[in-house]
């Protein structure tokens, strides 16, 4: 029975000091791997799950398990009278993360915004076809290409979107995974 016992607490003690020395490591499981974690160019689930649900963040977010529209990296944002203008006031004082081959010098701002979506939108951009045989899916799937007129730096945490017309679902289109804000100075 003394052997038991020992041999007991000894089982118990390495498991513990075992899950300690890995408290640093994440291990995430999913059903797939991910094609990537620029949560924009793929629309597969596993790449959602992988990267902008968990690394990124958008514009506005839906509440979780609802469909209610909440603030995220806009702390706030007002429709003009006619639907064609949404201006959106950043949150001050959000980071980017730092990283071994990246250090960001500036906090998020509305160049980042603007950055996000016009590299899915305007052909002439850099960044458009930066992924040789990936596009931006859902995005044109979601009809932003048509959709948007222009957007406009108001001040660094003011941007206004202004449409071409009226989009009842424009803010929680912008709640999607495709609308993640991406870093342009990591860009």
């Amino acid at each position: 029975m003394k052997k038991k016992l020992t041999f007991a607490a000894a089982l118990l003690a390495a498991s513990v000091l075992g899950g300690m020395a890995n408290a640093k490591q994440l291990v995430y499981c999913s059903e797939a791997s991910p094609a990537g974690f620029d949560p924009s160019p793929w629309s597969g689930g596993n790449d959602f799950d992988a990267s902008s649900r968990t690394i990124y963040s958008r514009l506005v977010e839906f509440e979780h398990g609802k469909t209610t529209i909440t603030p995220g990296l806009a702390e706030s944002w007002t429709v003009s009278d006619d639907g064609l203008e949404y201006t959106f006031k950043l949150r001050p004082g959000v980071k980017f993360q730092t990283t071994d081959y990246f250090t960001p010098t500036r906090d998020l701002n509305a160049d980042d915004v603007i950055f996000s979506f016009e590299r899915q939108w305007k052909k002439e951009n850099p960044w458009f076809d930066y992924l040789a045989g990936t596009g931006w899916e859902y995005f044109a799937g979601m009809g932003f290409p048509d959709l948007l007129k222009e957007i406009v730096k108001v001040d660094d945490l003011t941007v206004k979107f202004v449409l071409n017309k009226p989009e009842v679902a424009f803010l929680p289109d912008l709640g999607m995974d495709f609308a993640s804000i991406v870093s342009k100075e990591y860009a």
